[in-house]
């Protein structure tokens, strides 16, 4: 009896450290889609708006969160579905864009500014009772970062580069990405004094797009921050993907594509990687013609599974849910009052 529950105690250790090592696994991978089309539908449809997507099995969305946005971020929550919070580190700040509405220099951004302007929209959520999937400061860093030269020198920054006080492009950089994690250690202290989204994610800047100047790596990028500490302050690292549409393309070629492009980076920064946008376009027609993009989600879920067993996918966020009124969208999942099969599949279970 005794060598029995010995035994017993030993294999319940291993299954909680096996667990514990392998978190994405075993509490599954976050499903959701991206949702933008609030500024776009009248307030008076955002009850009908998110009823369709209960109905349609979404779970969670990743929109932003600014003062005209808290009110939809609520009623979804009563609907059942919880938000990834885009919240921008330029929220509050005084200085000026350096072109496009959130190319900010990185350098030029206050944490007391971006603390005041964003703690009322946090309270907001918190009086209501709203309980957060994720935080996610910022979008699309390389694209947006007012730091990188335009056209600068048209090179792509390494590590070296980052670290090398006489480069002047990888000099300001730095010194832009050092700003972030002090904005990120600002959002992290108001998460921890939360009642309610105490242990809410924070994650770093979703990744994508391309800068059109001097760009920046993002295995460099990660690996910086992984030498000033940001790993203390982050649970994972937002990632954008866009694969390839080639329905004869083999999954070990888009395994071993998203290995070298983003699930080697994550790896070396010590947290899984959240995939906040991805997805395939196809026609805009009704009835919607959807079969060759199944396919494609069936595939890339199937590649997407290999790093989910190592625990290195947290999440899958679609982009995105519906076409807003007089915007082409090839990229919808809601097409013609209805779901279609690779948004079905896009949302289910992993």
């Amino acid at each position: 009896m005794e060598y029995g529950m010995r035994k017993l105690a030993i294999l319940m250790m291993a299954s909680l450290l096996s667990a514990s090592s392998h978190g994405a696994l075993t509490e599954g991978v976050l499903m959701g889609v991206n949702f933008w089309g609030e500024g776009f539908i009248p307030k008076a449809s955002w009850n009908d708006e998110l009823q369709q997507m209960a109905k349609s099995g979404v779970k969670t969305i990743r929109t932003s969160l600014f003062p005209n946005t808290v009110d939809f971020i609520i009623q979804a929550s009563q609907h059942g579905i919880g938000s990834v919070v885009i919240v921008y580190p330029f929220l509050g700040s005084t200085a000026k864009p350096k072109g496009g509405w959130e190319k900010y220099a990185l350098l030029e951004l206050n944490p007391q500014e971006f603390t005041a302007a964003i703690e009322p929209l946090l309270d907001k959520l918190e009086a209501a009772g709203v309980r957060l999937a994720a935080f996610e400061l910022g979008n699309e860093i390389n694209a947006a970062n007012g730091d990188l030269s335009d056209p600068g020198s048209g090179r792509e920054l390494k590590l070296a580069d980052l670290n090398n006080a006489n480069d002047p492009e990888g000099r300001a950089v730095a010194a832009g990405y050092r700003n972030y994690v002090r904005i990120v250690a600002a959002l992290k202290d108001l998460r921890d004094r939360s009642k309610i989204n105490q242990h809410t994610p924070i994650i770093s800047f979703g990744w994508g797009g391309k800068h059109p100047g001097t760009d920046v790596n993002f295995h460099a990028s990660i690996a910086f921050w992984h030498q000033e500490g940001m790993d203390k302050l982050v649970d994972g690292y937002g990632y954008h993907v866009y694969p390839s549409d080639d329905l004869n393309r083999p999954i070990a070629a888009r395994i071993d594509s998203l290995e070298k492009g983003v699930f080697s980076a994550c790896r070396l920064g010590g947290k899984p990687c959240w995939i906040t946008e991805w997805g395939f376009g196809t026609s805009e027609s009704c009835p919607a013609v959807d079969a060759t993009r199944a396919k494609l989600v069936q595939a890339m879920r199937s590649a997407f599974q290999h790093f989910a067993h190592q625990g290195l996918l947290a999440a899958l966020i679609w982009y995105d849910w519906a076409i807003s009124p007089g915007k082409s969208d090839t990229w919808a999942i809601f097409r013609c009052g209805a779901i279609t099969e690779a948004g079905k599949l896009a949302l289910s279970p992993m």
